[in-house]
């Protein structure tokens, strides 16, 4: 009989299997533990992904389109939102640049539309420098734990100007007649008022006339008005179901060292003639914050 029988060394042989293979399930069991933690980060980073690309998306959507129809403003509930202005001679948005009368008629369920189910939203959109709120949409969730923030810096106002003569309007020794157009529909009408906004710098009178229609003459303005709005009477705009061109003809007399700017503005009905300044129309750069996260 040998010092180790075969009964033994199978023994000892099993043993010494078992302590070598405990290093080894330790290293496994690390392993699938460290995989779990891989597969989390991965599913974490595509859902973060995934809604930083759906909120950039929204974002690009609303601020680089005018909408469809372009003109939803009008027309009532848009088959898809979007904010830009939009360029009727160009037939095209203005990229960048919302539209007031766009910002009036927005509500939460448009963009709710453009993001569909399992997504909400915030949208803070306020002027850089003051920081003048011009709109808010939503309420921002700060329990949620993963939120994200998409920010553009766009170019926006509390009115909207459709035409405008600025920095045009000079002292050139002898009065002559400025022209600029805009367009108007039965829709549009329906739907704002139209001014006539005269930034005055010494000027003591001038005649403007709307499609051959006096609006503004030397009664309304004299040489210490710095600023006047006048609203155009709707019978004087064209009115057709498609948008059609107005003629402005702006006829100052000349006076030395003196400057105008003239602008038309659409307002929403009802809107004071207080409001129709040139603060309320002066484009700002706003910050355009959108926060969006799933529930």
């Amino acid at each position: 009989m040998g010092f180790l029988d075969d009964d033994s060394r199978g023994f000892l042989l099993s043993m010494d299997l078992l302590i070598a293979l405990i290093p080894l399930t330790i290293l496994m069991g690390m392993m699938v533990a460290d995989m779990d933690n891989v597969l989390y980060t991965v599913q974490s980073s595509v859902y973060q992904s995934s809604l930083e690309r759906v909120g950039a998306d929204t974002v690009n959507t609303l601020i680089k389109t005018s909408g469809s129809p372009y003109d939803w403003q009008d027309i009532g509930t848009p088959q898809v939102i979007g904010l830009a202005k939009y360029d009727t001679k160009k037939e095209a948005p203005v990229q960048n640049s919302l539209s007031p009368n766009k910002l009036v008629k927005l509500k939460k369920s448009d963009i709710q539309n453009l993001l569909g189910p399992g997504y909400d939203f915030y949208l803070d959109i306020s002027t850089v420098e003051g920081n003048r709120n011009i709109k808010r949409v939503g309420t921002l969730n700060e329990s949620v734990p993963n939120v994200v923030r998409i920010e553009r810096l766009v170019l926006s106002s509390n009115l909207e100007v459709v035409s405008s003569l600025e920095g045009t309007i000079r002292d050139a020794g002898e009065s002559r007649p400025y022209t600029l157009t805009f367009q108007t529909s039965a829709g549009s009408i329906e739907n704002y008022d139209y001014y006539i906004l005269v930034v005055n710098r010494r000027y003591d009178s001038v005649n403007i006339d709307v499609n051959g229609n006096n609006v503004v003459n030397s009664s309304h303005i004299n040489v210490d008005t710095k600023e006047l709005p006048m609203e155009i009477n709707e019978t004087y705009l064209e009115n057709e179901e498609d948008f059609q061109d107005n003629i402005v003809t702006v006829t100052p007399v000349s006076t030395s060292g003196a400057s105008m700017d003239v602008y038309v503005v659409a307002v929403p009905k009802d809107t004071s003639n207080t409001e129709i300044t040139y603060d309320n129309i002066e484009p700002n750069y706003c910050r355009f914050i959108f926060y969006i996260w799933t529930v």
